[in-house]
């Protein structure tokens, strides 16, 4: 087997398994191998017809409805989010008492300490729903790009997109951005060593990456193997530990400045229902009691504190003058 570990370099693997995808219940068996190094999983052959596994209904391109801003909600929805990407509104102080932000994107976005100045580029960003929350929230210098973005128009009417590659995007000289932003995307690249390296010419001297990626070596992967939620194969073709992370990143001339961890009581609820054989089961929430959905959150918030989560976010300080 010609192997090679993607995150941490080495040519170790360790076991192999078959794992099988579980989000539509489509055919296909995959084989992955875990790396006897720092513990990532890689896909060993990725299916020559990956794109079929991103139907239309894919999570990744549900966009927000027009009217998610509009009328009183709305605006008590524009005070929420500018809390919780920001930090700063004592109004959305009190909306969040009663009415909680899930989404761990806009969350993460605080720990970047953005000014509305601040020049962002989200890649691959789907429908783009989150860089339309934080342009509702006060940050008018957003972009996204994908090369399968679905629409011809900027997103909302608002925010543009660019539709192609980092590396195309990159061929047009474009002014540099004070951050790109990854969130579980480098878990469905072929080679996220090329990704991040192309990545540091899009940035501003001193700029940042923001990652968010599922993460191997977690309480979940150990607990439910293949059932594991976030495995999703074939679409993620690696998925880094913590290690492996760290590794990639230094080796392409990051600095790790912050790791953090984000997972949702979805990935265990779904796990449990893979398990059992029932696929798609993350649309399925009815199929546990609320009583089990308040045990996933409890060892959900013990599991990201401890570090033990599926999910992770990492804040990678690099960047260069570009020539």
């Amino acid at each position: 087997m010609n192997y090679r570990c993607v995150w941490c370099g080495s040519d170790q693997p360790g076991r192999t398994f078959v794992a099988w995808e579980r989000l539509f219940g489509m055919e296909g068996a995959f084989e992955y191998a875990e790396c006897a190094q720092c513990g990532s999983l890689q896909i060993l052959q990725p299916p020559e017809d990956l794109k079929r596994y991103y139907p239309p209904e894919y999570d990744a391109y549900n966009a927000l409805p027009d009217t998610y801003y509009s009328g009183w909600l709305g605006t008590v929805r524009r005070w929420r989010d500018r809390t919780v990407a920001t930090g700063r509104g004592g109004l959305g102080r009190l909306v969040l008492l009663v009415h909680p932000q899930q989404d761990p994107r806009v969350r993460s976005i605080r720990l970047l300490n953005l000014t509305p100045q601040s020049r962002v580029l989200d890649v691959g960003c789907g429908s783009g729903l989150l860089l339309l929350i934080m342009y509702e929230v006060g940050f008018r210098h957003v972009e996204g790009i994908d090369p399968y973005y679905p629409s011809d128009r900027p997103i909302g009417g608002k925010v543009p997109v660019h539709r192609c590659t980092l590396a195309e995007y990159l061929a047009q000289h474009p002014e540099p951005y004070d951050v790109l932003m990854y969130h579980h995307v480098l878990e469905h690249v072929p080679n996220p060593e090329e990704e991040l390296s192309l990545a540091k010419g899009l940035l501003k001297p001193g700029g940042r990456v923001l990652v968010r990626v599922p993460l191997a070596g977690s309480y979940h992967w150990k607990h439910y193997g293949v059932d594991w939620f976030q495995l999703d194969a074939p679409r993620h073709l690696s998925i880094p530990t913590v290690q492996g992370m760290r590794t990639l990143a230094e080796r392409c001339g990051y600095v790790v400045e912050h790791v953090g961890f984000d997972a949702l009581p979805l990935h265990l609820h779904a796990s449990e229902l893979y398990r059992k054989g029932i696929p798609g089961s993350q649309h399925r929430p009815e199929m546990h009691s609320p009583a089990q959905w308040k045990q996933f959150a409890r060892l959900t918030d013990r599991l990201n504190r401890s570090g033990e989560a599926d999910s992770g976010v990492f804040i990678l300080r690099g960047g260069s003058v570009r020539g």
